[in-house]
């Protein structure tokens, strides 16, 4: 990827009169256009559209629905694409260093069948006859693409790279030159994950690779959705609603995200007899019962404007819906 014949120094240069014509196209490209969305209205009152270079993180503990919620935003962003009509030169691009092509594959193909759940795919209740008929409807599914290890691939003895920032970049790149397509969004799954090879300390890995996922957005021109894992300790506080300083291993990603999100769900706190019966109470009043379709989301860092809200949400991870949550 560094190839000093290839690389044009130039582009980094940028004159006051660069500046100027760059400043106006910019702000006619933001009026225009409407960005990244949450396709809730409560959400999308308060949150500023994420905008190509910009890098928002999804916080939480293992099993707070991360993978889910940034597989919702995708599909979000690919039924955008569709109703552009430009499924032929854009596309979102997942990339994930934690679970297999065919497992992302699974979960973003049960939202098209709703008689069949990501549940019921992980199980193996579908019918191989409906899976034939979901995979050769791919082709017509929204633009969603995905960067990873497949398990199918791999049985085949065809070796995968070891997937680095500058690895990512360069997929990404032959993904315009063999099929003349560009991501008009990018979701990194998760970033604890990211590879650095020349750094040891696992602090110092997670730190290069905030910086190598912010840079990676930046140099591909699009906005970025990063997952990140909090650490433990969020489990034995009262709220256990992580904060941008328990992101595991690294507090570098607070300061360097434009926004910050974090998830909790409190099914995952209370026995199986409290599910439908306990409820989650807001300082303010509300209160909802807890089931494994509330989460509640805060953010805690929007650059430009005022942060500090959180919603309850109403979200499905098994069909990837999403919306309000109304209090009892």
């Amino acid at each position: 990827m560094r190839n000093p014949k290839r690389d044009d120094f130039r582009t980094l240069v940028h004159t006051p009169a660069e500046l100027a014509a760059d400043y106006v196209r910019w702000a006619e490209y933001i009026q225009s256009t409407e960005g990244i969305k949450w396709n809730v209205r409560a959400i999308d009152e308060k949150v500023i559209p994420l905008r190509p270079g910009e890098m928002a993180v999804i916080l939480g503990r293992p099993g707070h629905a991360k993978t889910s919620i940034m597989a919702y935003l995708a599909l979000a962003e690919a039924r955008r694409i569709e109703r552009r009509g430009t499924r032929n030169t854009e596309c979102v691009v997942f990339v994930t260093w934690e679970e297999s092509s065919e497992e992302l594959t699974k979960m973003f193909l049960a939202p098209a069948d709703a008689s069949y759940s990501i549940t019921d795919l992980a199980w193996g209740r579908v019918p191989l006859d409906i899976v034939k008929q979901q995979a050769t409807q791919l082709a017509k599914f929204p633009p969603i693409w995905i960067v990873g290890h497949g398990i199918e691939r791999a049985k085949r003895g065809k070796r995968a790279p070891l997937m680095t920032p500058e690895a990512v970049y360069g997929a990404i790149e032959t993904m315009e030159s063999d099929f003349g397509i560009r991501p008009t969004l990018l979701l990194l799954d998760y970033v604890q994950r990211i590879p650095i090879p020349s750094v040891r300390s696992k602090v110092e890995v997670v730190t290069e690779a905030v910086k190598a996922a912010n840079d990676l957005g930046l140099r591909i021109g699009v906005p970025l959705f990063v997952g990140a894992q909090a650490r433990q300790e969020v489990d034995r506080r009262n709220d256990r609603m992580p904060t941008a300083s328990d992101i595991q291993w690294a507090s570098a990603i607070g300061q360097d995200a434009d926004k910050v999100f974090a998830l909790m769900r409190p099914v995952e706190y209370v026995n199986p007899s409290e599910i439908g019966v306990a409820q989650y109470s807001f300082s303010d009043g509300r209160a909802f019962a807890i089931t494994d379709t509330l989460l509640i989301m805060k953010m805690w860092k929007q650059r430009g404007d005022r942060s500090n809200y959180t919603w309850p949400l109403y979200f499905d991870p098994a069909n990837l819906k999403m919306g309000l949550m109304e209090a009892d």
